[in-house]
């Protein structure tokens, strides 16, 4: 569930005609954009004013439905179903392609556009599919599974058909592919990392071995390389154009699940295991540090704004600049963990999913909630274009979610369009009464 209100509840000294004490409900912390979608302004201020009410724990848990229920409907554009929980996808940075992998052993091609959300194509792989990459323009795109394969496709001029394979030794924990298709970067669970030049008959140009498997790889804009090690460790290796061994080693005794390179502005962001996100110089120097709470299980950068967002394990959703360290902008208690985060790179789009299923898309900040969207199982991963306009989402149930903002939504849950309207006029008839209630009650005070 996700939280879009807090509200304490505690016993007063008075007692009803049972002999039990009465619960008083306070409405302590609620985002000014929920504030502001509730529509009946006056019976809202009495509210946020901090009046302990005499109201059941029931009337607070359904007051909180009617709050995250008139949030405005999703732009769902299109739903596909694999064979099983779909674990990746990837998003062109032109909104016009995506890719997702599946563990039914397929990866998925689609033309965001597409009406019915028709696979362009399909691909039969041996293993489970735990990573993809795209290309910006999504004329080259990857795949790696749980059996050590890495393919490499050119979706829209030779379908699904690889141009090209090749077998690792151990199953395929990341992928990261350059802006422009160039350059492949996968990594295996037995700690091989992998660089290919995408277009050599003989891609695989050079490989190398940390401790423990691969945890994640960032690849920038400008091909700077930087990789986790599950056993510890941020390694950062520099330009693919040029590689060797790695340049510097960062908290090699530390778990670091999540990493994002960004050369352009200058640092390496590290979300570690101990809830701490970590701001580290290309000189591998530690520039500024802050606590999330609950391990980091979620980052994203926007190289353009140096913007970072960041998910925790605990429920915290944290905005971040870069200017001059970690300067946090805003945050957000999605009150369950947070396991995708997406941030677009003009920063106008910030998209979090928590562990049931919630999707929830922002504006430039936590203030501008835009819509929320329910699964109902876990998702997986976000991907989004460069503008924000476009993003795709996949969930345990191997569902696809195809969200496009420049058309109209063609599709929501079932019933959804019916409960909306029923649940806001619920909403607005709750807090009058509410605000009537109160009224009375400080009249007669």
């Amino acid at each position: 569930m996700v939280v879009l209100a807090k509200i304490r509840v505690d016993y007063s000294s008075e007692s009803n005609l049972h002999g039990k004490r009465i619960p008083r409900a306070r409405i302590i912390d609620m985002p000014k954009s929920i504030q502001s979608s509730i529509g009946c302004t006056w019976a809202w201020k009495w509210l946020w004013s901090g009046l302990a009410l005499p109201i059941s724990k029931q009337v607070c848990a359904m007051l909180l439905l009617v709050l995250a229920a008139t949030a405005a409907p999703a732009p769902l554009a299109w739903t596909y179903t694999t064979g099983n929980y779909a674990w990746t996808v990837a998003v062109s940075s032109d909104g016009r392609y995506a890719i997702a992998g599946s563990d039914d052993m397929h990866v998925y091609f689609f033309d965001v556009k597409s009406a019915q959300g028709t696979p362009l194509s399909s691909f039969s792989t041996t293993g489970y599919v735990r990573d993809v990459a795209i290309s910006a323009n999504g004329t080259c795109a990857a795949a790696g599974d749980t059996d050590g394969n890495i393919f490499l496709f050119h979706p829209l001029r030779q379908a699904a058909t690889p141009v090209w394979r090749y077998q690792s030794d151990s199953a395929i924990e990341a992928l990261a592919m350059s802006a422009d298709g160039a350059y492949l970067v996968a990594g295996d669970r037995r700690g091989a990392i992998y660089l290919f030049k995408t277009e050599l008959n003989n891609p695989l140009v050079w490989d190398y071995i940390i401790p423990g498997g691969i945890a994640a790889i960032s690849l920038s804009k400008s091909g700077s390389l930087a990789v986790t090690g599950t056993q510890g460790g941020v390694y950062f290796f520099g330009s693919v154009s040029s590689l060797s061994g790695y340049a510097w080693v960062f908290g090699e005794h530390m778990s670091f699940p999540q990493i994002a390179v960004s050369d352009d502005t200058g640092f390496v962001v590290a979300g570690a295991s101990d809830g701490y996100l970590y701001l580290i110089d290309l000189s591998g120097d530690l520039m500024d540090r802050e606590r999330l709470g609950g391990g980091v299980s979620a980052l994203s950068i926007s190289s353009a704004n140096r913007l970072i967002v960041a998910g925790s394990t605990s429920g915290n959703l944290s905005l971040y600049s870069t200017g001059t360290g970690l300067d946090r902008v805003d945050s957000f208690d999605v009150g369950r963990p947070v396991f995708s985060v997406a941030l677009s790179e003009n920063g106008q789009r910030i998209a979090a999913a928590d562990l049931d299923g919630a999707i929830l898309m922002f504006g430039q900040s936590f203030t501008s909630l835009m819509w929320t969207f329910v699964t109902g199982a876990m998702v997986h991963s976000l991907s989004m274009s460069e503008d924000g306009q476009v993003m795709a989402a996949v969930s345990d149930t191997g569902g696809v979610y195809l969200f496009d903002e420049t058309v109209t939504p063609t599709g929501q849950l079932p019933g959804a369009d019916m409960f909306m309207p029923v649940v806001s006029v619920v909403g607005v008839a709750m807090l009058t009464v509410l605000g009537y209630y109160i009224m009375r009650r400080r009249v007669a005070e």
